[in-house]
């Protein structure tokens, strides 16, 4: 490590942090506003459709999904009981040691609730 390197290089936290005495004078406004939005009647849903819940599982075995995709789908419920149903199964079955099996069969399970076209 270069001991003569300004300072402001050796800077890990993000720029754009509110910090000292701006962070104290909002703190008695932005607290309450975020006590009260999680409280607030809203939609703690995500919709998603059977093939994103497959397309989440599936990411996750072949590895193309992100860093926070596997995350995001655990934590967040989906309006759509059966899919919700599906995705708090599949929890146990991520990272960090991949049930395989069991994920391979969700997939199934979610794709079999895709909508089939109805045709003449």
């Amino acid at each position: 490590m270069d001991h003569d390197a300004p300072s402001s290089l050796m800077q890990r936290g993000s720029p754009h942090a509110i910090t000292g005495w701006l962070a104290v004078a909002l703190a008695p406004i932005l607290i309450p506003l975020g006590l009260i939005a999680m409280v607030l009647p809203g939609k703690k849903t995500v919709d998603r459709t059977p093939e994103d819940v497959a397309g989440f599982m599936s990411d996750l075995l072949d590895g193309s999904g992100g860093v926070w995709d596997w995350d995001e789908f655990e934590s967040v419920p989906i309006t759509d009981p059966k899919l919700d149903a599906i995705r708090l199964r599949a929890i146990p079955f991520g990272p960090p040691n991949p049930n395989v099996e069991g994920l391979r069969a969700l997939i199934a399970e979610a794709v079999a609730l895709i909508e089939k076209p109805t045709g003449p």
